[in-house]
C-alpha cells in the first residue's frame, strides 16, 4: 500500500498490518491442590462485530470511549457451534467469573486468567469459552471479545478446580 505525504513523497506502508491471535488454555487441578489433571490448548477467535472484539480496539483508537477495553469476565459454556466473527455471546453460557490475574508479557502478549472453583462449576461437559469487556457478574453481560471452542470437550467432575488462561498475542 502506498500513501503520499504532505511533501509529495511516497510512503510505503506494510500490508501485513497488526494481527491479534489468541490461545485458550484450560487446566484442571485436583481441588485445592496444584496437581494438574488435564490441560486443553485451543486456538481463539477474536470476534469482529460492531462494538465487539476488534471493533472495540478501533473505537478506542479513534477516541470513542463508550467501552473501556478492559476484559473483566470470562465465561464457560456448553454450546457446540463453531465460533464466528459475528458472535456476541456464547452459544450456551453456564458460569462466569471475574479476571483473577492479568499481565503484560514482553509488550506483545496479554495474559489473563480465570479461576472456576469446584464448588461453583457444575459437573457437565464444557465446549466453549469467551471473554467480555466491561461485564458484570451476570451471564452474558458486557461486550464479547473472544470466543473459543475447545479442541477437546472438557468433562468436569467433582473435586476439580479449573483455570482458564487466555493469551492474546499482537504482532505485525
Amino acid at each position: 500500500m502506498e500513501a503520499s505525504s504532505e511533501n509529495g513523497k511516497t510512503i510505503r506502508i506494510s500490508e501485513s498490518g497488526l494481527k491479534i491471535k489468541g490461545t485458550v488454555i484450560l487446566r484442571a487441578y485436583k481441588a485445592d491442590t496444584e496437581e494438574l489433571l488435564e490441560e486443553i490448548v485451543t486456538p481463539n477467535l477474536v470476534v469482529d462485530s460492531p462494538s465487539y472484539g476488534l471493533d472495540l480496539v478501533i473505537q478506542r483508537l479513534v477516541g470513542t470511549n463508550t467501552y473501556s477495553l478492559n476484559i473483566t469476565h470470562g465465561e464457560i459454556g456448553i454450546g457446540q457451534a463453531t465460533p464466528a466473527l459475528s458472535d456476541t455471546q456464547l452459544g450456551n453460557d453456564v458460569a462466569r467469573v471475574s479476571t483473577t490475574y492479568s499481565a503484560d508479557n514482553a509488550n506483545q502478549i496479554a495474559v489473563l486468567q480465570f479461576f472456576f472453583p469446584d464448588s461453583t462449576l457444575p459437573n457437565q461437559t464444557y465446549y466453549e469459552f469467551g471473554t467480555f469487556v466491561d461485564g458484570q457478574s451476570s451471564l452474558g453481560t458486557g461486550q464479547m471479545f473472544n470466543h473459543a471452542l475447545f479442541t477437546t470437550p472438557y468433562a468436569k467432575v467433582s473435586g476439580v478446580d479449573i483455570t482458564v488462561e487466555v493469551d492474546f498475542t499482537l504482532s505485525q
